[in-house]
């Protein structure tokens, strides 16, 4: 028993597995997942190694060449690079497209761990992590208010940082801006010179105090007891009363003794703003796989609820969401989503003024809802998401779902106008187009089906869109071959064509579909006309088509190509940069000028501005600005940026570059240029020269080169003579300085549950 035949003699079985079907697809369909862009995975993998103090040439020998030798014999790996600035070394390695990123970035962290010996003691823990567009923030909330900057970032960090971690779905945040609470340790040189104590030495002390040390327990009698070494600093005092080294008679030289104890801040590195205010930023990051849209949702209701608590504390705090990636999801969704209604109506439109019947019209439209909904649950089964691409290939396959249905249907007619019985016409009209019917299908399914097994990044991006459109088809095709025949064996109806009814309809849709009726009638005539000239000089209509496909051929030269076209986001970036060794006030400045320039122009409704960066980098600056809705506005993105270019050319000294939003985390620009080679001054004059000419080039815009010269710098030169005498070594000496300029955080000190760094210096 065919399909078919099952569908008209079992019409209850086969309304069971249509309802079933679209029960399935519509639960699939609650809780597919929902994001911009379907999950797509770079190949590649990026180890960040802090080394404070170190300048670019001792992180690239010391660093970076030591974890590149460890990683260029990975399986699958690609191409190996490094980026050394001061105090950070950045390496990162891109695999083929084959290789499992996930087993590449343990097997990263694996010879990244092996190569630890090998490296310097004193640079922090590496951080190992690969690029993925779906670790990046989904929502930056700014808090705000009139408290100290450091009750600001405790508050940030210990309490509105964890109300919002407990949102479900919500995989972490991280707290950017603002300045922790810190124990300096002011060191006093001429006291240390004369109390014969080193710099080292200080931090050494402080390291082995203020801790306290489990001792282990003993049974007495029956009764454990517990012992305990305390140590722990319950005060400044403590601090100053640690002993440093003993001088003389025996007499303790303490901490108080060299050097001076503070309640302070840390360094700042960075500074924050909203709209030139200074806040304290939350960086909000979804699980994998969550619904980006319900924990943008779940998250302003946290908010909301956090600023009500806020009411009765001191300090007018406020909690607001300045950057929101879930909008453009919810935008893109309700454009596919009006676009695909629009669809759905007008196909059905068609179809009624081409058939003439509302019962045909009825029966041929069902394939849409079916095949749409049912194809949900495919995409659940294949672990698809809903996301721009896959919902543009539900748009476009509207047209393509209702074909099948229209061919079983015409020809089931054709049958009953024959006098046939309409459970015979059904199964005899179906029959016949069957063939025809898989073929078109299949014809459908050999277009778009490559496209979901494209390789590189461009395949991950397709790969969702060509087979939506395979999955849709697939349930088109059984609502064409059991569906249709089915309804059309027990809901016959009438003919096709204008009718005559008097009634309103008849009166308006009847007259409508009658003139429709003729201007097809024309059309038909015309084409006729047409064929008949084209089949008596079948030579010129060859020698046409050749020479339209060749004129499509030279035009498509002329046609931009990107892979995704400029889009009026509402939103862009701008990043300034200055000389190395710009200090933070002096970058500060600049960039809150550029950001009064920004934020004078009426189509801007928002603009967050980070000064310097979080690796300690005080001459660089970002803003990101938000735009008001493009109803308020005459200028899209794109002529907003250029009107920001122009306006920013005063700022030349400080490289301003106007770009988009990076969403993948990558970093990367549409067009990147390496420059290669062993003679690192030779390599210098080769890119200035270049770049010089890119700026040039009409098409590019914002040329920048990710060189940068060194940070003025002093040169300590050791005598190694006079320091063998002495019992000094480089290590030894350069340790020293260290702990004299840049410092050392040898301890914590403890109170009310939270650790604050002591910091010698």
């Amino acid at each position: 028993m065919n399909l078919p035949e099952l569908s008209i003699k079992r019409p209850i079985f086969v309304s069971c597995i249509v309802v079933l079907t679209l029960v399935l697809g519509y639960m699939s369909l609650r809780k597919l997942p929902v994001d911009l862009f379907p999950d797509v995975t770079f190949p590649v993998v990026t180890v960040n190694t802090p080394y404070p103090g170190a300048g670019p040439a001792e992180v690239e020998t010391l660093v970076s060449k030591v974890i590149e030798e460890e990683m260029s014999t990975l399986p699958g790996i690609k191409t190996l690079r490094s980026i050394n600035r001061e105090s950070l070394s950045v390496v990162v390695a891109e695999f083929t497209l084959e290789t499992d990123v996930k087993y590449a970035e343990q097997q990263t962290r694996d010879r990244v761990a092996s190569s630890r010996l090998k490296l310097p003691d004193d640079i922090d823990e590496p951080t190992i992590r690969r690029i993925d567009p779906a670790d990046q923030p989904i929502l930056i909330l700014a808090v705000s208010g009139d408290l100290k900057p450091a009750e600001m970032f405790d508050l940030a960090d210990e309490d509105l940082k964890n109300r919002i971690e407990q949102v479900p779905q919500v995989g972490l945040v991280d707290v950017i801006g603002g300045r922790k609470r810190e124990i300096q340790v002011h060191l006093d040189r001429e006291k240390l010179k004369s109390h014969e104590v080193s710099a080292t030495q200080v931090s050494a002390r402080l390291s082995a105090a203020g801790h306290n040390i489990p001792a282990g327990k003993v049974d007495q009698g029956g009764i454990e007891t517990v012992f305990r070494t305390l140590g722990e600093f319950k005060s400044l005092g403590d601090v100053k009363k640690t002993i440093v080294n003993f001088f003389g008679n025996d007499v303790p030289v303490t901490v108080a003794d060299v050097a001076e104890v503070t309640d302070g801040l840390q360094e700042e590195k960075a500074r924050s703003y909203v709209n030139s205010k200074q806040a304290v930023f939350l960086m909000v990051f979804r699980q994998s796989g969550a619904n980006t849209v319900a924990v943008s949702d779940s998250v302003r209701a946290r908010v909301a609820k956090v600023n009500e608590d806020m009411k009765s504390r001191p300090g007018n705090i406020h909690m607001e969401v300045v950057r929101d990636t879930s909008k453009f999801i919810r935008a893109n969704l309700v454009d596919v989503k009006e676009s695909i209604m629009i669809g759905i109506a007008l196909t059905i439109f068609v179809v009624y003024f081409f058939l003439g019947s509302g019962r045909s019209t009825i029966i041929t439209g069902l394939a849409i809802p079916n095949s749409l909904i049912g194809a949900f649950l495919l995409m659940s089964l294949a672990g698809f998401s809903i996301n721009i691409m896959s919902l543009l290939a539900l748009s476009l396959a509207v047209g393509l779902l209702i074909d099948d249905a229209i061919v079983v249907r015409e020809n089931i007619f054709r049958h009953i106008e024959k006098g046939v019985p309409p459970r015979k016409a059904a199964l005899e009209g179906t029959q016949e187009v069957t063939l025809a019917v898989i073929a078109t299908t299949l014809t459908v399914l050999a277009v778009f089906g490559p496209i979901g097994f494209l390789k590189g990044v461009v395949g991950q991006f397709f790969k969702q869109f060509g087979l939506t459109v395979c999955f849709a088809m697939v349930i088109s095709l059984f609502d064409a071959l059991a569906v249709a025949p089915m309804l059309s064996a027990y809901l016959a109806g009438g003919g096709h064509g204008p009718t005559k009814s008097k009634g309103l309809w008849g009166r308006t849709m009847g007259r409508a579909v009658t003139a429709f009726d003729r201007v097809q009638t024309r059309l038909e005539d015309f084409y006729e006309r047409v064929l008949r000239k084209t089949l008596k000089h079948p030579g010129l209509t060859l020698l046409g088509a050749a020479g339209l496909f060749g004129l499509s051929i030279v035009a498509a030269a002329f046609v931009p190509k990107s892979f995704l076209p400029a889009q009026d986001a509402g939103e862009f970036a701008v990043s300034l940069e200055m000389d190395p060794g710009t200090s933070l006030a002096a970058m500060d400045e600049v960039a809150r000028k550029a950001d009064g320039i920004i934020r004078s122009n009426a189509e801007v409704e928002q603009s967050v501005l980070f000064v310097g960066s979080r690796e300690g980098n005080s001459a660089v600056s970002t803003f990101y600005v938000n735009l008001v809705p493009s109803k308020k506005r005459k200028l899209n993105t794109s002529q907003l940026k250029d009107r920001i270019r122009e306006q920013l050319k005063p700022f030349a000294f400080a490289r301003p570059v106007v770009k988009d939003v990076d969403f993948s985390g990558a970093g990367q620009r549409p067009f990147n240029l390496s420059v290669n080679g062993q003679n690192l001054a030779e390599i210098e004059t080769v890119a200035n020269e270049l770049v010089k000419r890119l700026e040039k080039h009409a098409a590019l815009k914002d040329v920048e080169m990710d060189y940068r010269s060194g940070k003025p710098e002093y040169q300590v030169v050791v005598d190694n003579r006079r320091a063998e005498q002495f019992g000094v070594s480089t290590l030894t000496a350069g340790a020293e300085l260290r702990s004299l300029i840049e410092g050392a955080t040898p301890a914590v000190f403890r109170q009310d549950g939270r650790e604050y760094d002591i910091r010698v210096r």
